[in-house]
């Protein structure tokens, strides 16, 4: 069974993500639990719930990221207070995004400061496992 987490991004790096720009996500920890799943609040001004990233590798500091892309540099060079880089495999944008207000109401849902595991949330990690998607990448 995959794992996931709830995640805070703000806007300027979501949007990087949908287009590929940025292909890892950059963490200063490591979860206790293997995560294969991130689920993504979108910040001020969106405020909402919008994406579902399927991670690949995890890449801890110092060994480098192989790949291109936004940031990827910087980690390789110790320049990011994080120390790993969660591989972004594939995204999906919900077809409806589920706004704070929503989230509060109906899941008791808190944006994450940090991450929140899905079990913590199990009635919207279900809704969002069969909410309907479209991949973007």
């Amino acid at each position: 069974m995959k794992k996931g987490i709830y995640l805070s991004i703000k806007p300027e790096f979501t949007k990087k993500i949908e287009t590929g720009e940025k292909n890892y996500e950059f963490r200063k920890y490591y979860p206790k639990q293997k995560i294969d799943i991130l689920y993504v609040y979108e910040t001020v001004p969106t405020c909402a719930l919008k994406y579902i990233i399927e991670l690949g590798n995890v890449i801890e500091y110092p060994n480098k990221i192989l790949k291109e892309g936004y940031g990827n540099l910087d980690f390789n060079n110790g320049l990011k207070k994080s120390k790993y880089a969660y591989e972004i495999k594939h995204v999906d944008i919900l077809e409806e995004p589920i706004n704070l207000s929503k989230l509060r109401d109906e899941f008791n849902f808190v944006p994450p400061q940090g991450y929140a595991y899905d079990e913590r949330y199990p009635n919207l990690t279900r809704y969002l496992n069969n909410s309907k998607v479209k991949r973007l990448i």
